[in-house]
């Protein structure tokens, strides 16, 4: 029985430190200091997250909008 309760533990650490990478993200895109664009990311890395961000970074009609997470 201590056998299946410690292997029981060791399975949910390892689930806990894994979900603990990624987090809650959102996405933000501003034009000249103004909110234009946000988008909810849902659970990523920061690496993944910062990634799928920047593909909102564009020109549209002359206009430069910044994307960053938070």
């Amino acid at each position: 029985m201590k056998k299946a309760a410690y292997t029981v533990l060791v399975i949910l650490s390892v689930m806990v430190s894994m979900a603990s990478c990624k987090k809650m993200y959102h996405c933000s895109c501003a034009y000249n200091n103004t909110v234009v664009y946000t988008k909810d990311l849902g659970s990523h890395t920061e690496d993944d997250a910062r990634e799928e961000c920047s593909k909102y970074d564009t020109t549209i009609t002359g206009e430069k909008w910044n994307c960053t997470i938070y």
